[in-house]
């Protein structure tokens, strides 16, 4: 299985919704460990937004979407929080936003791909570091993270105990 990892076009923007909604579905009748809520996280306008920015890329396997992720150019105010033992500017960082895996993929290696092509990227474009965020009961993803490389950095708040019901976020970087 070749998993082909691309900047996404404006009609992907529609599959990557679908693929959000697909999720949505799965977590409903599963063990939601990224409590992930249908209509508020994520929903549609995260990929209308972030194609607009030129920040979403989609997996694909034979031309279908198996997976998508965010790639902030820009790390936000909160990330000051963490003590980073290696000092890289907000602006040269990648940070990993809305990593989605379709559910029939899961296991297969779409979300490791999505996790090693932005550290590829980076390192062609002189990044200094891929960071990112997991809710702390998001063990799958915590996981995942570990094993490809990233190393955990502290716990923080990132504000959204109000809006998601969720307070502490681990944060891992991989130094490039």
């Amino acid at each position: 299985m070749e998993i082909r990892v691309r900047l996404a076009e404006e009609q992907d923007v529609d599959r990557v919704a679908a693929l959000y909604e697909r999720l949505h579905d799965y977590l409903e009748t599963h063990e939601n460990h990224p409590r992930w809520i249908r209509g508020i996280y994520p929903v549609r306008a995260h990929a209308e937004e972030s194609f607009a920015q030129g920040e979403l890329y989609i997996a694909e396997v034979d031309g279908e979407v198996v997976g998508s992720v965010i790639y902030l150019h820009e790390q936000e105010e909160v990330y000051d929080q963490v003590d980073w033992p290696v000092e890289v500017a907000p602006d040269n960082v990648y940070v990993i936003h809305v990593l989605a895996v379709r559910p029939d993929y899961f296991g297969k290696g779409v979300g490791k791909t999505l996790l090693d092509y932005a550290c590829s990227m980076g390192k062609e474009k002189g990044i200094g570091a891929v960071r990112l965020d997991v809710f702390e009961e998001n063990f799958s993803a915590i996981r995942l993270y570990e094993k490809c490389g990233f190393a955990y950095r502290g716990t923080i708040d990132l504000g959204l105990e109000e809006k998601y019901g969720l307070k502490w976020y681990r944060v891992y970087e991989k130094l490039l």
